[in-house]
């Protein structure tokens, strides 16, 4: 299953607005950026890969692995943040499961997920 285009973060303004006025932390292979926004409904989200990361090819894998940490995780994450997941020079080595523990490291320690008794059970079709 896909994420649906509406929780993408599009905008460089948008992607300014969470690196300016929200809150950051560095991983091994991520910094994650989040900024509490009460006119999200679900949650926002947005990729940055640079070209540290090298070539074409690694920088899209890299960001195909985190839209799959994201999807894997979406019924955990809170409404009402906006988060940019920015990949380190070490992402480009990282395996699925090194990147989800680092992600999911990161989201507790600035707390964007839900507490284990809130989590919906079944997922939300949208």
């Amino acid at each position: 299953m896909r994420l649906p285009s509406h929780l993408r973060l599009k905008h460089a303004s948008d992607f300014a607005r969470v690196r300016e006025k929200g809150a950051s932390y560095a991983g091994k292979y991520l910094v994650l950026g989040v900024l509490r926004d009460e006119k999200v409904a679900e949650f926002g989200y947005g990729l940055i890969t640079g070209r540290k990361l090298g070539i074409a090819v690694k920088r899209n894998r890299i960001r195909r692995l985190l839209r799959e940490v994201i999807r894997a995780h979406r019924m955990e994450i809170a409404p009402g943040w906006q988060f940019v997941i920015i990949g380190r020079w070490r992402a480009a080595e990282a395996s699925l499961a090194d990147l989800e523990r680092d992600w999911l490291k990161l989201a507790k320690r600035l707390g964007i997920l839900l507490p284990p008794s809130e989590i919906p059970t079944t997922p939300d079709v949208s």
